[in-house]
């Protein structure tokens, strides 16, 4: 199943942003990494190619999400109590990890918080690339951290809380007093407050479901289009549900792949990156106004942060298996289990060596109907359609390409929309693009398949659960017919032989249930491996762990 695009990959961006291409001829790699091997607060690095100034950048820059004024945040009271929202316990019951405080991170904030520069007089906090791209892993006590892995946050719980805490202090005389003292302010905060307590609601609102994502999943697609087609062109009638959760995709190979996205929709190739992130930065808590004076639109994407969040990307490289936390890797049956790779799984799943820094990768698309898998996702964002309302008559790519009719398919409307926020600060948007750009394969894109993507493993020990929307909960699962319905995500012990999501349960607190049961979340499909033999299946998973 395809449809036609109306614009070709080479005109994406338009002829301002295409100038980054012509202009690069190679970045200077970054200076050889070093490692910590613990945070102060107990968390077990490994070594993936960033010193550690490197992952403070990555952990702790913001690129224009906005929930709140900082200050806001850190005297917020809980909802039923006086405790501290911001207290390192509470955010960790979101699956956030902490690493503590550092010059990067002065007010503690937990990886993937992020505050701010000042906007008009005021830092705020919001979330960062690392909020959706840190992994945690749990085995005998100790909590590995993985870099640009699957995070284990649960969104929209975190969401649901901070909006019951601000609401609570609105209505909370003594709350109140107490926020307004912390702040230093007069009786006058509470109309700032009232105001983006309701802005937080009403985005909360668009983007309610029928059904919980739960921990490490999140519809960034239809939160995104709900966030153009109907907060910014202010066309509620535009709001879908965003019903098609997926597993947030690991980072350490994607700027070096042709394609991204977990349908294959986004090109890599030139400025590509920096639209996919500033799309990101738009919906997450972002800020887009639609009517601004003169070329482009004004919105709080923080462009040169994301240029140089961008490149820290590209350096960074898979974990290595951790054999001392999670045992010595059998070398004589991961040899056996290389053979069976290059027959079950290497036509679609190619090979990243890791140890060349300019890797470039292709992604293989596989049809919705061949792989077998969940296809709600993928059925969501070719068919969502929603009216133009003030972008009718605009240009799809701001600047060029067909015009706009009353009708839009959402991924034009927000395509376009993003190019209005990187046209509004042109010389910012060549800076990052130059900046953070590296060469990769060009991807035809044409047509907009009916598919899935299907990657590079590398680092596959380290990213359960599998699938695209993260129904199967570990390696060993995947290779059977016979799939759990239902197992817990979050702070559970991992699994070494299984390789992925064990059964032990350490924090009830900080777990979702999974369930295949429900819509969006089926666990069919991708039978690759399924007919093997017990010993080739083992042997299989045993390579897997090398990768």
């Amino acid at each position: 199943m395809t449809r036609e695009f109306r614009f070709s990959p080479r005109v994406l961006t338009g002829s301002l942003l295409l100038t980054m291409s012509l202009l690069l001829t190679g970045c200077g790699d970054e200076p050889p990494a070093t490692n910590s091997s613990s945070t102060s607060t107990g968390l077990q690095l490994l070594n993936q190619n960033w010193n550690d100034q490197q992952r403070e950048t990555a952990w702790y820059t913001s690129f224009g999400s906005r929930i709140m004024p900082l200050s806001w945040f850190l005297v917020l009271e809980d909802a039923d109590g006086q405790a501290l929202f911001s207290r390192p316990d509470n955010l960790r019951r979101f699956g956030f990890a902490l690493a503590g405080s550092s010059p990067a991170n002065p007010y503690n904030l937990p990886i993937g918080l992020a505050s701010t520069p000042p906007h008009q007089g005021e830092r705020w906090v919001g979330l960062g690339c690392a909020a959706c791209h840190s992994g945690q892993i749990y085995y005998r006590g100790k909590s590995l951290h993985i870099d640009g892995g699957q995070s284990l946050v649960d969104f929209q719980l975190l969401e649901r809380e901070v909006i019951a805490a601000l609401d609570a202090t609105l209505r909370d005389y003594g709350k109140f007093t107490r926020f307004a003292q912390a702040l230093g302010a007069g009786p006058d905060i509470r109309q700032s407050l009232q105001t983006r307590t309701e802005r937080l609601k009403k985005m909360a609102a668009l983007n309610d479901t029928h059904y919980a994502y739960g921990r490490g999943r999140l519809d960034a697609f239809g939160q995104i289009f709900n966030a153009v087609a109907a907060d910014f062109l202010e066309l509620p009638e535009n709001r879908r549900e965003p019903d098609a959760p997926v597993s947030y995709p690991v980072l350490w190979d994607a700027a070096h792949l042709d394609l991204v996205q977990w349908n294959g929709s986004a090109p890599n190739a030139g400025p590509g990156p920096l639209v996919q992130n500033a799309t990101t930065a738009l919906a997450v808590f972002g800020d887009l106004n639609i009517h601004s004076d003169g070329i482009g639109y004004d919105s709080g994407v923080e462009l040169e942060n994301l240029g140089t969040i961008q490149d820290l990307w590209y350096h960074l490289k898979a974990p290595a298996w951790p054999e001392q936390q999670l045992g010595v890797i059998d070398r004589a049956l991961a040899e056996q289990g290389s053979a069976i790779y290059q027959t079950q799984c290497l036509s679609c799943h190619m090979i990243s060596d890791q140890s060349k820094a300019k890797r470039e990768l292709k992604a293989t698309l596989v049809s919705v109907d061949k792989v077998g898998t969940d296809r709600t996702m993928a059925d969501n964002f070719v068919n969502a359609k929603a009216k133009s309302g003030a972008f009718e008559g605009k240009k799809l790519l701001y600047v060029a390409g067909n015009r706009l009719g009353e009708e839009a398919y959402s991924i034009e409307l927000v395509l376009h929309a993003t190019l209005g926020a990187l046209l509004q600060q042109p010389w910012q948007s060549i800076k990052a693009g130059l900046h953070s750009f590296h060469k990769v394969y060009s991807a035809p894109l044409d047509e907009r398949p009916y598919a899935y993507k299907a990657r590079p493993l590398s680092g596959i020990w380290a990213s359960a659960p599998y699938l695209h929307n993260g129904s199967v909960p570990s390696l060993a699962a995947l290779l059977s017919t016979e799939r759990p319905s239902r197992f817990a995500v979050g702070r559970v012990e991992y699994d070494p032989r299984a390789v992925g999501l064990g059964k032990q349960v350490l924090d009830a607190a900080q777990v979702s249930q999974f369930d295949t049961t429900e819509p969006g979340n089926g666990n069919a499909g991708h039978l690759y491996g399924t007919g093997l033999s017990d010993t080739d299946k083992r042997a299989l998973i045993e390579y897997l762990k090398t990768l």
